[in-house]
């Protein structure tokens, strides 16, 4: 009976340190981050505003004057106005600095706009470099400004 408090007591301990150094070497934040990423490709492209905006931090505001109500305007006149929405973002690469993080990647967004596919994000031929900033806000990362989102001049 004793053997097995002192086994029990001795699994806390280690898994006490191993969360430790996974937080100490960020890989949790890191992977959190990515979690971000694929929710809010994976909401864009079922056209789900709450779950997309939940990621979107109250205190948003960007070099386009948008803050979060504007964002959320503008990404529910996007979700009523087009259809089949398809998110694409290639080769993130993350930087975590304590509570805050950038990640840039190639985005490309295409839709289906009166029966045919366009791109409003990206091009056929490349993604839009977007760079997003992130802020931890109870142990949750959010997307507090965006940069890089520039609508195609053409499509398809």
């Amino acid at each position: 009976m004793r053997d097995w408090k002192k086994i029990f007591i001795a699994g806390l301990l280690a898994i006490v340190i191993v969360a430790g150094v996974l937080m100490y070497l960020g890989i949790l934040d890191t992977l959190r981050i990515k979690r971000v990423l694929k929710g809010t490709e994976e909401a864009f492209e079922h056209e789900e505003l709450g779950k997309l905006m939940s990621y979107v931090s109250l205190k948003y505001s960007d070099d386009y004057g948008f803050n979060y109500p504007m964002a959320k305007r503008l990404m529910s006149g996007l979700f009523r106005d087009f259809d089949q929405f398809e998110a694409t973002v290639e080769n993130p690469v993350i930087k975590i600095e304590e509570d805050t993080a950038t990640v840039t990647f190639s985005l490309w967004i295409t839709v289906n706009w009166n029966g045919t596919p366009s791109y409003i994000v990206g091009t056929n031929r490349s993604g839009a470099p977007v760079k997003v900033y992130l802020r931890k806000e109870l142990l949750r990362w959010k997307v507090v400004r965006l940069e890089g989102v520039i609508k195609s001049q053409t499509s398809r």
